[in-house]
């Protein structure tokens, strides 16, 4: 039977990558390249890890998610929702392959929480917490921490603590000793035919010290820079090596896929869009002293949870309260007199709702906008690149009206735009924070490898949807005719089995009627079995 291993480098680019690679910094990724298919692998609009990851594992657009970002609406009220392992369960790759009885796991997908049962094992990654349930099983994260200690899954780059960047890289490489411990234990001790694993160190490893590994970027410091140049090749050579041991761990005939959720590129401008819609008179704020009063408990609430008092409340108390008073822009906007606004999504890109009665009154608002921002060099005084996206032309499916009706970028999402606030400037030529000079690009990595994949192709137009009915064309199964992507065909050599047998789409309810059928099948075996029929 087929085994598939796809690594997940969160963030990974060539643009990064090969540099190394030719300066021959990384071996395995070199020995990886030359022997198999490679290429971009563009991501979703915005490029976003809460959006991409589901994506391709789902292989579906946003259209169909309804999902953009690691905050998104899931009805027409204006609030925002995290994603959760709602918006995967049933739909994604794992789910299938369980249904059709192989064996898979799952470590440390973002925002896969919580848990659910698959046949095999999942756990949570990024969106969740070490003091929560992560693991399917339960028991596996007792396992886990048996292997290595107490469970961690996040290094906060964003903490002031990282300002003393000596500090991040040790507790970096900290981190990274236990994760590297829990893939070799997962490997070595579970049945698997489908693994997939997630590295997220590598996208908070790029976001901090991006300034210093790009000498074009106006805080890079050519005394200090190098040296923490070195220490960034040091951690992807960690990274290599990694990768290498996992490759002598697994049978030889395993395809392996490596991927990105996007690229990343540097982050020098910040642009306030809460700001400029109040400016332009397209949201008005409104000022309520409950909110005030619920920002002031709030921040008590964080105090406390930072002292030893935390011990004595539970979890799931502690979150239950955080989002009861945990403030969101929506709190100041007055909606009823707001024609478009923002909701407070993350930072690498801009999102605007418009607040219309009717679609020709949402037409003249869309047009208006779309024209201010395309000169929102006249606002700030400095001259920019807009780019602007519809989502509801740029996708299609049955949960795109969950959109903002405008997404867009500067610089070629040089330029973070902030819209949870109205504090900070209208515009700064400055990174967001110390904490965060490099930011997401829509070209992330593609590489395939193992019996039958193509050595030394080069792929083109490869979208993060088409990862899902790849794998499932690679096991020999049908694809649900309502993903996105297509089958990766081309990195197939012509004489393998993967390039001779046609891709199948069926129904997404064959799956559901196939699981039900082996239900049955089962049943009356077991009755036979008995002697009762």
């Amino acid at each position: 039977m087929v085994k598939l291993l796809i690594i997940g480098l969160d963030g990974a680019t060539w643009d990064v990558l090969i540099p190394l690679i030719n300066e021959g910094e990384l071996p395995t990724l070199s020995k990886l390249l030359e022997n198999g298919s490679s290429g971009v692998l563009e991501s979703t609009i915005p490029p976003v890890t809460g959006g991409a990851w589901l994506s391709l594992a789902t292989g579906k657009t946003p259209g169909k998610t309804g999902i953009i970002d690691f905050l998104n609406k899931k009805n027409e009220s204006y609030k925002l929702y995290p994603v959760s392992s709602s918006d995967f369960k049933g739909r994604s790759i794992w789910d299938y392959l369980s249904k059709t009885n192989k064996k898979v796991g799952i470590f440390n997908y973002p925002m896969l929480f919580p848990p659910y049962k698959v046949n095999g094992f999942m756990i949570s990654g990024l969106g969740s917490s070490p003091d929560d349930e992560i693991s399917y099983p339960p028991s596996l994260k007792e396992e886990l921490e048996h292997v290595s200690g107490k469970y961690e899954i996040y290094v906060d780059y964003h903490s002031k603590k990282y300002e003393n960047l000596d500090l991040f890289i040790r507790d970096l490489n900290e981190f990274l000793d236990k994760f590297e411990k829990w893939i070799y234990y997962l490997i070595k001790n579970k049945e698997w035919n489908f693994l997939f694993l997630v590295f997220s160190v590598t996208d908070w490893m790029q976001h901090i010290i991006w300034r210093h590994i790009d000498d074009s970027h106006p805080m890079y410091d050519p005394e200090v820079s190098p040296g923490y140049k070195q220490e960034f090749i040091k951690f992807w050579q960690r990274i290599d090596e990694i990768i290498g041991n996992i490759l002598n761990m697994i049978p030889r005939d395993t395809i392996v896929f490596l991927v990105s959720d996007h690229g990343f590129g540097p982050n020098d401008q910040t642009f306030n869009l809460a700001r400029w819609l109040i400016m332009k008179g397209y949201m008005v704020r409104k000022r309520e002293v409950g909110k005030l009063f619920k920002k002031y408990l709030y921040k008590i609430a964080i105090l406390v949870a930072k002292t030893s008092i935390r011990r004595l409340i539970s979890a799931k108390t502690r979150k239950s309260v955080g989002d009861v008073l945990r403030t969101s822009i929506a709190d100041e906007i007055d909606f009823e007199k707001s024609k478009a606004y923002c909701l407070g999504h993350t930072i690498p890109f801009g999102a605007i709702y418009i607040n219309a009665s009717n679609e020709k009154e949402r037409d003249e608002i869309k047009v208006r906008l779309i024209n201010d921002l395309k000169n929102i060099s006249r606002d700030i005084g400095k001259e920019v690149e807009v780019q602007v996206y519809e989502p509801k032309k740029l996708y299609s499916g049955e949960k795109v009206n969950l959109l903002p009706d405008i997404i867009f970028t500067m610089n070629n999402w040089r330029c973070v735009i902030i819209e949870d606030t109205f504090d900070r400037p209208l515009f700064e030529e400055k990174p967001f924070s110390t904490r965060h000079t490099g930011s997401h690009r829509l070209n992330g990595i593609f590489l395939a490898y193992g019996k039958g994949v193509r050595k030394g192709y080069k792929i083109e137009n490869a979208k993060i949807y088409d990862i899902a009915p790849t794998i499932l064309h690679i096991f020999g199964l049908p694809i649900p005719n309502d993903m996105d992507g297509r089958v990766l065909m081309e990195i197939f050599e012509p004489d393998s089995e993967f390039a001779r047998r046609k891709p199948v789409y069926v129904d997404p309810s064959y799956y559901e009627k196939r699981r039900e059928g082996e239900k049955l099948k089962k049943a009356i075996k077991n009755l036979k079995l008995k002697g009762k029929i």
